[in-house]
């Protein structure tokens, strides 16, 4: 139990602002922060008890109070700050609009003024005091938004290996949760006041971490230079190249380091990324490298609606500027021609250009006719506002092709709910179209930063990297992956399918649940329960930016999920922030030990089996069930096909005749065995991506740590004593790669360590084997303890590293070994279909030879009896010859039976005679050819040319020319009739839009002949 639970989850807060804003009535809201609640009074005695100070858990408990309350006051003015932001924005205030319709509406009802009462009453018998819940809690802020004042930037900060605070107004909290903004850490040019300042701190041993929520270039740039105290030109590449002298910022962000880095289509800014990279990189001319340049990718997760969203959201974007450029290259164009003619012109003859027209969105006819007027008022693109050519050149609504095609398909697949054009569900109950009118408003409130800065940087020289899906992080070439990115195993793990729901029987008079009955369930459902708590989530591929400067500073660049703002129990840098709260004194020995955490928190989120109470998809988990789901498939469908096989054996064995037609359709039936192997092979497929990922990781931290050792142990004397040691006192495997002191063991598999009380730094130097120590400075004992610890760090790392390279090419092991079950499968399902028919056609030609035996002896009844029958025939004709009284039967038959039988004996010679057939055609053959050939025959036929197939398909030919030419016709004239319908429209659309802006502009009636609705030619000024 938690908060937002159903049921009562006690003192088990997870979530404060959650709790004050979900959990607690708006009546114990104020009290909820003051001494006497009882929460923090069980609290303190609770840790008494188990042997805490009381002074000290006391002090601790009011912190914490103190900070819980600044986070939920300071939460509370910003949601009515953006409140009052989204009621201004031309793209969000529908939200604002309609939320205060709806609860308009519902304080209106009879329903609300009894909770009211009810409300009262119960604050009567508590002894609390009355608050009036239309009460609107009062913001003053007459700022504009703007995004880096919303954007937090944590800060954290090392003395001697323990947090410190920051002293500055302008930070709150304390360690490790102290957080500025990026206004205040990137506007201050001054570097004496600025936090970022390298000399900012008079303490060589502090150690600096500053985080920026966003992969946005632009800050990172303006952070790196504040950093060094400069001011960020804007420049381009020729500014960069003739500035002389280079500054530091500019060598730590010289072009190959940084802006050539960029790698992504530059139409789809959905693709774009930062090469993966390590490199060193010095900040002074002629020194050496003193600073680290990291960019790495790593695997994150979202919910699939937000996903939706803001991939919508970079599409609108990315439409509305389209548009515009459209727009102004065409101004442009028309500006010049205009220019060109006034210059060709005489100067009495000149006049002064008038406004260049409005073009039209063409598609909006087109769908029109496809749709129809009555979806696109549903949709809102009936009444869809022109763009106006202005200084800020804005739009109220932009769709793209993708956009409509969602919108359509909304229209298609909820027919019985009444949708406006921006997603907004009609429901009659008044307090559920409040209740989903407050989600939508939540929604816009956490979204709307985030989409302000994708509005304000995507379209940037330096631009903000959005996040990526597992595909478009992978085939980035691809203008859209929202069906794959559909298809993740992650995604349909987490989906409700709506045959998982149970049905309202609506003809049951008595209503109810159908399955509910029929398994005789009362009261709660779980499945019920389980399902309608699904929520969709798909694997994303964010971006970790790293510059270590000076050895002693770290600035990061990694986004959060989209529309979180504090409590992500998922989030990289909240999982940071948990992990230095405890014993960081064994953690930090230098800033690239910090550089160390960071990296391994970044790729950790799906390999730490401890992060289970928040919505984070268990990766290796559901891909685990997703290969076992498709295994026990595949087993019963072998079963199936086993069972089909018996029934087939049988058919073979049977005498006389057996119907195997049911044997037919199943065999032949692909389907369920096709869609086996494609899901096998996208998990496949999947894990293939994933692993690249992970061992792109791998390789990034290996070059980290290999750079550092360099820095740290230049002279790499320390790393050969390492490496001398190990080689002594530990026995390494020979097959198995060794990482140093931590190697494992291949008898029991575990790790081996240093020797119990042995310092990490005693390692370098064992008595009586290794002993440089004599020759070291004194000084260097501070530097081999960091590069000790660093060491023993990496190296753990690296085997963590490892592991989760191992987890994921061992699933993929499994899934290919299932994939080529099922193909194996599919092949025997294959070659059963195959014997089947093959049997089926034996069992046929058999069938043929009998029936051929019978034909034949047909055909020798008929050459037997037919010469007889025409005989019979002859002589039974009526003429005085045959039928007169001189002849007599016998003289009938002396001449029936030997021409019949001559007749017969020759048709049965030439029937099954094969030399005297061959003889007869030899004899005609020969003579006729001979004959056809010396008389010019044979020639003349060639000079003709025209066998039989030409002369067909030149008749052919000739036929379809002419029905062609008729229908081409006809066609046209179809095309003509429309085109002049479609003209017709358009005119009186266009006199509908003039008549529309005349009067909202106040001006004076549409010039002469506008009202005339009957199609008439507008003049081209006007339109």
């Amino acid at each position: 139990m938690t908060c937002l639970s159903a049921e009562d989850h006690g003192h088990n807060i997870k979530d404060p602002l959650q709790h004050y804003l979900g959990c607690l009535e708006i009546n114990d809201r104020p009290g909820f922060f003051e001494d006497s609640n009882p929460l923090w009074k069980d609290i303190i005695d609770e840790h008494t008890k188990l042997g805490s100070k009381r002074e000290e858990v006391e002090e601790t408990v009011a912190k914490k109070k103190n900070e819980w309350k600044t986070n939920c006051l300071s939460e509370l003015r910003r949601i009515g700050f953006l409140r009052k932001t989204l009621r201004g924005d031309i793209y969000d205030k529908h939200l604002v609009e309609r939320i205060e319709e709806s609860s308009t509406a519902w304080r209106e009802s009879e329903e609300y003024r009894n909770i009211v009462e009810v409300t009262k009453w119960r604050s009567e018998k508590r002894r609390k005091p009355y608050v009036n819940v239309t009460e609107r809690l009062s913001i003053i802020h007459d700022d504009k938004y703007e995004p880096e004042k919303d954007v937090s930037v944590p800060l954290i900060q090392f003395e001697n290996g323990k947090g410190v605070n920051e002293d500055d107004p302008r930070v709150w909290n304390t360690f490790p949760n102290q957080k500025t903004t990026v206004s205040k850490l990137i506007d201050d040019e001054d570097p004496d006041n600025n936090l970022l300042y390298r000399h900012r701190h008079d303490s060589s041993d502090r150690i600096r971490y500053f985080h920026i929520h966003a992969n946005n270039m632009i800050w990172a740039e303006e952070a790196i230079y504040r950093y060094f105290g400069e001011k960020r030109p804007d420049f381009n590449t020729t500014h960069h190249e003739f500035m002389r002298p280079k500054t530091r910022a500019s060598m730590v962000l010289q072009p190959k380091l940084w802006r050539s880095q960029i790698h992504g289509d530059q139409r789809a800014y959905h693709t774009q990324h930062m090469r993966p990279l390590c490199a060193v990189v010095s900040s002074e001319p002629e020194s050496t490298p003193g600073n680290i340049v990291l960019f790495m990718p790593y695997l994150h997760w979202e919910t699939s609606r937000q996903r939706e969203q803001f991939a919508t959201e970079v599409e609108r974007i990315m439409a509305i500027a389209k548009d515009r450029a459209y727009r102004d290259e065409k101004v442009g164009k028309e500006m010049r021609q205009a220019e060109r003619r006034r210059i060709s012109r005489s100067p009495t003859c000149s006049k002064k250009p008038g406004p260049p027209p409005i073009p039209r969105l063409k598609w909006l006819a087109y769908l029109t006719k496809m749709l129809g007027r009555d979806t696109l008022k549903r949709l809102g693109l009936a009444q869809q506002e022109q763009l106006q050519f202005s200084k800020n050149c804005t739009r109220t609504e932009t769709w793209s092709m993708d956009m409509l095609a969602d919108k359509v398909e909304l229209t298609k697949t909820q027919r019985n709910l009444e949708v406006d054009m921006n997603g907004r569900v009609k429901i009659k109950s008044r307090l559920g179209q409040y209740l989903l009118d407050a989600a939508r408003l939540y929604e816009g409130i956490t979204n709307y930063r985030d989409k302000s800065l994708l509005r304000k940087y995507l379209r940037c020289d330096l631009p903000l990297h959005p996040r990526r899906t597992l595909d478009q992080a992978y085939y980035w070439t691809l203008k859209s992956t929202r069906t794959r990115d559909r298809d993740q195993v992650i995604y349909r793990a987490t989906t409700a399918k709506p045959e998982d729901f149970h049905q309202y029987d609506y003809n049951d008079q008595n209503g109810g649940w159908k399955e509910h009955k029929d398994f005789e369930i009362t009261g709660e459902c779980n499945d019920c329960r389980v399902n309608i708590r699904k929520l969709s989530r798909v694997i994303m591929v964010d971006q970790l930016w790293m510059w270590i400067l000076d050895k002693k500073t770290i600035i990061t660049c990694f986004p959060k999920r989209y529309g979180t703002n504090k409590q992500d129990a998922s989030g990289i840098h909240k999982s940071i922030r948990l992990r230095l709260e405890d014993n960081v004194s064994e953690q930090i020995r230098s800033v690239f030990d910090v550089a160390l955490m960071i990296m391994d928190e970044c790729s950790n989120p799906f390999f730490d089996r401890t992060k289970t109470s928040d919505l984070q998809p268990q990766l290796i988990d559901e891909f685990s069930n997703a290969i076992g789901n498709i295994m026990h498939q595949q087993s019963a469908a072998f079963e199936r096909l086993w069972h089909w096989t018996s029934a087939a054996s049988d058919v073979y064995r049977a005498r006389g005749y057996v119907d195997a037609s049911e044997l037919h359709v199943p065999l032949l039936d692909i389907n369920p065995e096709g869609k086996l192997e494609r899901e096998i092979k996208d998990i496949v497929e999947e894990l293939d991506i994933m692993i690249y990922i992970t061992k792109t990781y791998e390789d990034i931290l290996k070059n980290f740590v290999a750079n550092v050792e360099d820095f740290l142990d230049p002279s790499g004397e320390w790393r050969k004593a390492n490496r001398n040691f190990w080689r002594r006192n530990c026995r390494r495997p020979k097959d198995r790669d060794h990482f140093g002191p931590r190697e494992r063991n291949m008898d029991n598999g575990e790790r081996m360590r240093p020797e119990e009380g042995m310092r990490p730094e005693d390692t370098m130097r064992p008595e009586g084997r290794i002993r440089f120590e004599d020759r070291m400075r004194p000084e260097d004992d501070e530097g081999l303890h960091v590069y000790s610890c660093f060491k023993l760090n990496a190296e753990d790392r690296l085997l963590d590293a490892r592991s989760r390279v191992e987890k994921l090419q061992e699933l993929r092991t499994t899934a290919c070994s299932t994939a080529e079950n099922v193909k194996a499968l599919l092949d025997l399902k294959q070659q059963q279909a195959s014997v089947v028919q093959a049997w089926q056609a034996v069992k046929q030609s058999n069938e043929s030879v009998k029936q051929g035996r019978s034909i034949m002896m047909f055909t020798v009844v008929t050459i037997v009896f037919l010469p007889l029958s025409f005989m019979s025939s002859v002589f039974g004709m009526n003429n005085i010859q045959i039928s007169g009284d001189s002849w007599q039967i016998s003289d009938e038959f002396k001449y029936m039976f030997p021409i019949s039988a001559g007749v017969i004996f020759i048709s049965l010679v030439l029937a099954f005679a094969t030399w005297i057939r061959a003889l007869i055609w030899y004899v005609f053959k020969i003579p006729f050819t001979y004959l056809t050939v010396h008389t010019g025959l044979y020639s003349f036929w060639l000079g003709v040319g025209l066998p039989s197939d030409k002369i067909y398909q030149r008749g052919t030919k000739w036929v379809d020319g002419k029905e062609n030419d008729v229908r081409k016709a006809r066609f046209k004239y179809q095309r003509e009739r429309r085109e002049l319908q479609d003209a017709m429209k358009r005119k009186k659309e266009e006199l509908e839009l003039l008549r529309e802006r005349s009067t909202l502009n106040g001006s004076a009636a549409l010039p002469h002949g506008s009202n005339n609705t009957s199609g008439s030619v507008v003049p081209g000024d006007l339109v």
